[in-house]
């Protein structure tokens, strides 16, 4: 009676961590991933009013980035990084899955046994042992590490795609950058020789007594402010260079492309619904894939806090002679199965469940971080799509309108009927209207490629290499 009772005890003492912790509320993960409340359409404006949206360029526009992308995607030390995270996951997934499976081992031993005084021969010992291991998954603790794993490979080989997409992005981005400082340089240049003109019309008059030496002054003054602002733009032009060079992976010597032509925008395309985000951003689905991760892991922790089963087996063998040593009637086994229950750990195995579920709940944090932050990026660029375009309408107008004005301000200037702070005032505007349309087709550009990766770029890098091809074949 006392012996069945003691039973029942320690019974009931190894189930008790197995009925606390089933106990425990589980975190609904599929409920919380779907944590936003996301529209049924895009809130920004509609974009059918204008004609641009999600494609690239048009094919003759291109000119050399899609080498440059190429080389960067070659190149590229962050993406070489990222490449090495998905070997090492891959790599640890194998450990894991290992667990699973039967381990075992093979030991030979050699010894030689003798002493100093006694004239008896020295004996030779050899052994030879071997064993096998195995634990029965049970309550599928080592499934759930697997799985973790699993999800650890995904979420490292979205992070890979997500940095071809981004890499691709930011270097098209920085080569419009440099395409764009070349041609304000250029339209600085331009605008230094209109000034030289001015300058010596403003010398033709002053030596014939038309207009005083305050004229020839400030004409001056802005001969040296240009010369000032071009010297400043190829400081910008080499800086932006370099950055480009650093991105594809090569020595940044900040040597300037010479020919430079901001491409124009292709046709309207469908954009896709705001849920389309989701599933097309590999950032989001690798967040997704941690949070998974994280609650697997949570799983596991749980789950080590039950007994587990294991059995293993073993076989020796000894001899005097090496060549005994495989005799099979000098071969001992034995099979164990043991049941570990944790006891005492000074609360280390419950510890580790609070730290699984602190983890879990930071990476859903972090999904709903990177989710809100996708869609704030699509928002804001799906706006900038509408504004910069209509920007770029009226400064075209004004463009034109500038040019305008300022050949016949020269021609009123020459025959006296403005003074030279008029035509010098016409002149400024002009070139701050041809930089300002520069500019805002520069970021039209620079937002096209954000919208493209905000939401979610299919296919960039295919579509990269396409055009590489295609310049090939018609070079």
């Amino acid at each position: 009676m006392v012996t069945r009772h003691y039973i029942k005890m320690i019974s009931l003492f190894a189930l008790s961590p197995l009925l606390m912790t089933g106990c425990a509320q589980d975190i609904n993960v599929d409920n919380q991933l779907d944590m936003v409340a996301v529209p049924a359409a895009w809130q920004s404006p509609d974009l059918n009013t204008i004609k641009s949206d999600l494609n690239w360029l048009k094919q003759n526009q291109w000119a050399q980035l899609p080498q440059i992308v190429i080389k960067a995607l070659e190149n590229n030390p962050d993406l070489r990084i990222s490449a090495n995270r998905l070997r090492s996951a891959l790599a640890q997934q194998q450990i894991t899955d290992g667990n699973r499976s039967v381990t075992g081992d093979i030991r030979v031993t050699a010894s030689r046994n003798g002493d100093f005084q006694s004239t008896i021969t020295d004996r030779n010992s050899f052994s030879l042992r071997g064993g096998l291991a195995w634990e029965a998954d049970v309550w599928g603790r080592l499934a759930n590490d697997s799985r973790a794993s699993q999800q650890s490979v995904y979420a490292a080989k979205n992070d890979l795609d997500y940095a071809k997409m981004s890499l691709t992005i930011r270097t098209a981005q920085r080569w419009f950058d440099v395409t764009e400082s070349i041609l304000q340089n250029k339209l600085l240049e331009q605008n230094l020789e209109k000034i030289l003109q001015s300058q010596d019309l403003v010398s033709s008059r002053y030596r014939r007594g038309l207009v005083g030496v305050l004229d020839v002054l400030r004409i001056e003054t802005d001969v040296a402010t240009a010369r000032s602002n071009i010297a400043s733009q190829q400081q910008t032009i080499s800086e932006r260079t370099r950055s480009l060079e650093t991105l594809i992976g090569s020595y940044p010597s900040g040597l300037v492309p010479l020919d430079a032509k901001l491409p124009e925008l292709d046709d309207v395309t469908k954009m896709g619904l705001p849920t389309t985000i989701l599933n097309n951003r590999p950032d989001i689905m690798a967040a997704k894939n941690r949070v998974l991760e994280a609650n697997y892991d949570l799983k596991v922790a749980k789950k080590a806090l039950y007994p587990s089963l294991s059995i293993s087996t073993n076989a020796s063998a000894s001899a005097e002679n090496l060549r005994n040593i495989v005799d099979i009637d000098s071969l001992v086994w034995s099979v164990v199965g043991n049941i570990i229950q944790p006891v005492l750990d000074g609360g280390r195995r419950r510890q580790q469940v609070v730290i699984n579920e602190v983890s879990l709940d930071t990476s859903l944090a972090n999904y709903l971080k990177i989710i809100l932050n996708a869609y704030l990026e699509a928002e804001n660029a799906l706006t900038a799509e509408v504004t910069l375009a209509q920007q770029q309408q009226h400064l075209l107008i004004a463009v034109d309108r500038a040019l305008a004005s300022e050949e016949k301000a020269m021609e009123e200037y020459a025959k006296g009927l403005i003074d030279i702070l008029s035509l010098l005032d016409v002149q400024r505007r002009s070139i701050s209207a041809q930089q300002s349309l520069l500019r805002v087709k520069h970021r039209r550009l620079i937002n096209r490629a954000t919208l493209h990766l905000a939401l979610g770029g299919q296919n960039i890098e295919s579509y990269i290499n396409q055009m590489a091809q295609n310049n090939q074949e018609n070079s």
